[in-house]
């Protein structure tokens, strides 16, 4: 039995490093994101995997 392997991205809840807004954003991120109150940056894309720049409070979908 062959197993395939499932993706690779998933979500993840960040709490912004200035303002305290939580906001959930996708880890492989092709875009800067920014908070949606302060316009604090959050995550910045580096060509596969995004950088995350915020604290991260929860992770979504992400297979073990």
């Amino acid at each position: 039995m062959v197993k395939v392997k499932g993706t690779q991205t998933y979500f993840v809840r960040v709490r912004c490093p200035s303002c305290g807004n939580e906001q959930v954003i996708f880890s492989h991120a092709s875009r800067v994101v920014k908070c949606l109150i302060c316009d604090e940056p959050l995550a910045e894309p580096r060509g596969g995997k995004a950088r995350i720049l915020a604290p991260i409070m929860a992770v979504y979908g992400k297979e073990e």
